[in-house]
């Protein structure tokens, strides 16, 4: 089918110089409805719907899936102290906080002093694991997003319990089940179709990061560092709409995927977003009970079990399971947030329009 409003918005972005190019990818009722690359991936070079593309963000549903393998397995248990895991964190009064709290974001570790891309793996887990909680922390009942901090340690876990690290684990795990060859959380071999990716709040477009999306000391960034072309992360959506199957491959038990998704984190003021939004365990759900805007958000057509994850002013994934719907889409322009947040509600209800549902 086609998607007038859709390629609208894109084409306007790139036009507005909010990004050089994007993707769009849309499964619905059981098909791919929508493969769409318009634009650059960096000067000069078209975008393909090959390109592959950071996800920033919206690797942390890949993190809170790795992780609730682990949990079906037996390894670990939602409300099991972190520090049981991981020894070294039980300092600062941290002794009881859980699996759950680190991916509802409400385990108080926002802010770290030192930069984890100046960091190696070991040495981020250390600083990370010798921190504070936040003053007037209730760990559960206070809610702020973590930009890092919590899933370096979900990471962790994941390779003490299991020996992999992470990016294997991942790979292994999920990726190979699903066909996402192209996806990855760190850099692999050296590809042709790598894109760029861009500052455009300013007048002139710079580099936002390098072609790894990450450092070159500790590259695996198990909240950020998720990368492949938007035809491959819809795949994932797919698979927690299929309640953790796709195409007759089973990657998880219908029952965890409704552990994940269901409101473990509700009417909880954000104070990282100054909103109130809920959260499953690692995945952000549609918060518009609470009110009509907020950052980030699937947009204003949604239904309200929708559920998914967006990247800093950059992509978005997520299902709307009252309208078997499954949307993937990557900018290769930060704009800023609230450049960005515009742009986010434009195309989303821009998709919902071209579908008839709007």
């Amino acid at each position: 089918m086609d998607f007038p409003h859709t390629l609208a918005e894109l084409q306007h972005g790139i036009d507005t110089r909010l990004q050089l190019g994007a993707q769009v990818a849309i499964f619905r009722d059981g098909d791919i409805i929508a493969d769409l690359a318009v634009g650059e991936r960096a000067p000069g070079a078209p975008m393909t719907t090959q390109t592959i593309l950071p996800w920033m963000s919206c690797t942390k549903p890949v993190t809170a899936v790795a992780v609730a393998l682990l949990q079906e397995a037996g390894r670990l248990d939602w409300d099991q102290p972190v520090a049981e895991i991981l020894p070294e964190f039980a300092t600062h009064g941290k002794e009881r906080l859980s699996i759950r709290h680190l991916l509802t974001h409400t385990c108080g570790l926002r802010i770290l002093s030192a930069r984890l891309d100046e960091l190696d793996w070991d040495e981020s887990i250390a600083a990370i694991c010798a921190m504070p909680m936040e003053k007037d922390w209730i760990p559960g009942r206070s809610a702020g997003y973590h930009v890092a901090t919590s899933f370096y340690l979900l990471g962790e876990i994941v390779r003490r319990l299991d020996g992999r690290s992470l990016d294997r684990f991942v790979d292994d795990e999920i990726f190979f089940p699903l066909d996402m060859s192209r996806s990855a959380l760190i850099a692999r071999a050296p590809d042709a179709d790598v894109g760029g990716f861009f500052r455009t709040d300013a007048s002139e477009p710079r580099p936002a990061m390098d072609r790894t999306g990450g450092s070159s000391r500790c590259p695996l960034r198990p909240g950020a560092s998720g990368r492949g072309p938007a035809n491959e992360l819809v795949r994932f959506i797919q698979m927690m709409l299929g309640r953790g199957e796709w195409q007759g491959r089973r990657v998880l038990n219908p029952r965890t995927v409704d552990t994940l998704l269901h409101r473990h984190r509700e009417g909880l003021l954000d104070l990282t977003f100054g909103k109130t939004i809920d959260w499953g365990l690692g995945f952000m759900l549609d918060s518009k009970r609470h009110q009509r805007d907020y950052p980030y958000s699937f947009g204003p057509h949604c239904s309200g079990d929708t559920f998914g994850h967006n990247g800093n002013q950059c992509s978005a994934a997520y299902g709307d399971p009252r309208h078997e719907l499954a949307v993937a889409f990557i900018f290769n322009g930060q704009p800023g947030d609230d450049k960005h947040n515009v742009r986010l509600n434009r195309i989303n209800a821009a998709i919902y329009r071209d579908l008839g549902l709007d």
